[in-house]
């Protein structure tokens, strides 16, 4: 069998090897468009959570009126402050439907608290055990009480406390388009 000058034979030999450079590149390019998109996330995350911090909590009554506290909702439609609880900085996540303060075990490991009894309780993720537990102090913006019950949650993770209305119920709440203030009844 005799082939043409412009007919190659038939054994695999018309393939070229693969050039080891295109592979690369290829694997470059993808490589740079993986760092271009993970990249335009971080950047507008960090822009998105810029926008959250500058919805400060603003307090009112530092003139000698009424004391208020006004904050903005984050972008899930929540209401996040930094408190303290017995004296020591914690991050509260205000929470009407929950009975008590309610406090992670890394919190409360942090705070020192003491578990007291423990008792059923139902949560958005179904019943879970907690336990009895008092602050001492709990403060939001121009606002204390002392004597707090709250519970020790062991099925929470983080360090956000939900701040319930064993605290709450103690002041009025309004809520008005994304806004909450909370005053002196």
């Amino acid at each position: 069998m005799s082939h043409s000058p412009h007919q190659s034979p038939d054994d695999g030999s018309d393939k070229l090897p693969e050039d080891a450079s295109s592979v690369i590149g290829g694997w470059m390019i993808a490589l740079l468009w993986l760092l271009f998109l993970g990249g335009g996330t971080l950047i507008a995350n960090h822009w998105i959570n810029g926008r959250e911090a500058a919805k400060l909590t603003v307090w009112t009554g530092t003139d000698g009126t009424t004391p208020g506290l006004t904050m903005q909702a984050n972008r899930y439609g929540q209401y996040e402050l930094l408190g303290s609880a017995n004296g020591q900085n914690v991050k509260f996540l205000l929470d009407t439907g929950a009975s008590e303060i309610s406090i992670p075990v890394e919190v409360a490991n942090r705070l020192q608290l003491r578990r007291g009894r423990d008792y059923p309780v139902s949560t958005a993720n179904g019943q879970v055990t907690v336990y009895s537990t008092q602050l001492d102090t709990v403060t939001i913006g121009p606002f204390t009480l002392k004597n707090v019950p709250a519970h020790i949650n062991p099925g929470m993770n983080g360090d956000v406390a939900l701040l319930g209305m064993s605290f709450l119920r103690h002041f009025e709440l309004i809520q008005r388009s994304g806004e909450l203030t909370i005053s002196a009844p």
